[in-house]
Formats: C-alpha cells, sequence, structure tokens
C-alpha cells in the first residue's frame, strides 16, 4: 500500500514539474514574441527545436534520459518535442494576435484540462492506461472555457474566442490516429485553435 501511495505521489508530483515547465516556457515564447522582430524570433526557435529534437533522437538511442516522462513516452517522442514543433508552426503560419492566443490555449489551457483529469483520476481512469478516443465531456469543456478565456483576452472578440476555444478543446478531448501512431495533442491544440481563429476572423 505505501508503494502504491508513493507511485501515486511521485506521478502527481512529475506532472506538476511537466506543467510548470509547459506553463513557464510558452509564456516565455509569449513575451519573446511580443518584444522581438518575428524573423529574430524565429530564428531562435528554430535552434532550440532542432536542439530538442536532436535531444529526443539521442533519449530514443538510450544515450541520454530526460527526466518527468510519462509511463507512454518512454519508447516514442516526447509531448515536450511536439510542443516545440506545434509553437514554432504557430509562428510561422498564423500572424502574431492569433499565433499568440493558439499558443497560449496550448500552454494554459492544456495543463488547465490535465490538471482536472488528475484530480479526478478516480472517476475518470488512469491518465496513463487510458485509451478513449474521446476524452470525458467535463474535461472538454475545462479545456474550451479556459482557451475561450484566453483568447478572449488576447484577441478581444468573442466570435473568434469562441473559435478558437472550440478548436482546442477538439484537438485535446479528440484523439487522433495516423496508421495507428498517436498524434500528440501539443502538436493539434494551437494548429485547431489557430486555424479556427484565423477562419473566424475573415467573417
Amino acid at each position: 500500500m505505501p508503494e502504491d501511495v508513493n507511485s501515486i505521489n511521485g506521478k502527481v508530483k512529475g506532472e506538476i514539474a511537466r506543467k510548470g515547465i509547459h506553463i513557464g516556457t510558452g509564456i516565455l515564447m509569449v513575451v519573446l514574441y511580443a518584444r522581438y522582430d518575428r524573423n529574430v524570433l524565429v530564428f531562435i526557435h528554430l535552434f532550440f527545436l532542432a536542439a530538442i529534437w536532436l535531444v529526443e533522437l539521442l533519449r530514443l538511442k538510450g544515450a541520454i534520459k530526460v527526466p518527468f516522462l510519462r509511463v507512454r513516452e518512454r519508447k516514442v517522442v516526447g509531448a515536450h518535442a511536439f510542443f516545440m514543433l506545434s509553437t514554432f508552426i504557430s509562428i510561422l503560419i498564423f500572424n502574431m494576435r492569433i499565433a499568440i492566443a493558439s499558443i497560449l490555449m496550448l500552454t494554459i489551457g492544456d495543463p488547465a484540462s490535465g490538471a482536472f483529469q488528475l484530480c479526478m483520476r478516480d472517476s475518470l481512469g488512469s491518465m496513463e492506461s487510458r485509451e478513449a478516443v474521446l476524452k470525458p465531456p467535463a474535461v472538454m469543456l475545462i479545456m474550451f472555457l479556459v482557451s475561450f478565456l484566453v483568447g478572449y483576452l488576447s484577441l478581444g472578440s468573442m466570435k473568434i474566442a469562441i473559435c478558437g476555444a472550440l478548436g482546442a478543446a477538439v484537438a485535446d478531448g479528440l484523439q487522433i490516429k495516423v496508421r495507428h501512431v498517436v498524434i500528440d495533442d501539443n502538436l493539434t491544440i494551437p494548429l485547431y485553435a489557430g486555424l479556427f481563429m484565423s477562419l473566424a476572423s475573415l467573417w
């Protein structure tokens, strides 16, 4: 029994550390994007993106170890690598305000829905063992509400914020597979949100 408690505590601490890094990295990107020229930021981001994927390649080959990995990430590319890739793509293809809102929806909305799911693990099931294609509606609702708030505060448009939040909630809640490979939501959340907001801005 103590081992089970220790295991649960270890997972919770690991998730807290992951979410802290997740939030800190995303907010730093937004601050840099607001302060520096887009081309400079793209160059800096590209450098770190290459570094992260190199680390992942070395980790998967067993050359190095990376802390705070989930069990399911030990033999596949980690969520942090997809986080860097999606934020880089967002900066490249969306205008500044939409890119910032998209990154913040990933940075704040995803940890919020993840923390809610972790707190509700007894009723919703283990985060590591769940194979459901769709997350519970309550988790998706949290993602939508937090993303809407982030989008509205960032853009000042209820219509665009609702569309972005809908895209973020769908990307967070719906498990997408390509040839039996699950597409990480750290990749899809800002891209769906940014696409939905870009389309909404054309109306």
